[in-house]
């Protein structure tokens, strides 16, 4: 094994990523991350949880570190 491919094969460690969940009149009704720390995730998750409304994400912080395998 190469020392780049041991490398990359290592989990990446990243400041966690939090998004408040807005609904239609832009009140913020929760916060929300990601295991993968994607967006698109988060937004999956939401759109699970509130199936009839209409929720936007917006980047609130960082929150802690998470490791993220390859």
């Amino acid at each position: 094994m190469h020392v780049n491919d041991f490398i990359r094969s290592l989990p990446k460690i990243r400041q966690r990523k939090v998004w408040a969940v807005r609904d239609e009149s832009g009140a913020t009704v929760q916060y929300v991350g990601a295991t993968d720390n994607r967006k698109r995730t988060a937004q999956k998750y939401i759109d699970e949880k509130y199936p009839s409304r209409t929720m936007t994400l917006v980047f609130s912080h960082y929150n802690g570190l998470i490791t993220i395998p390859q």
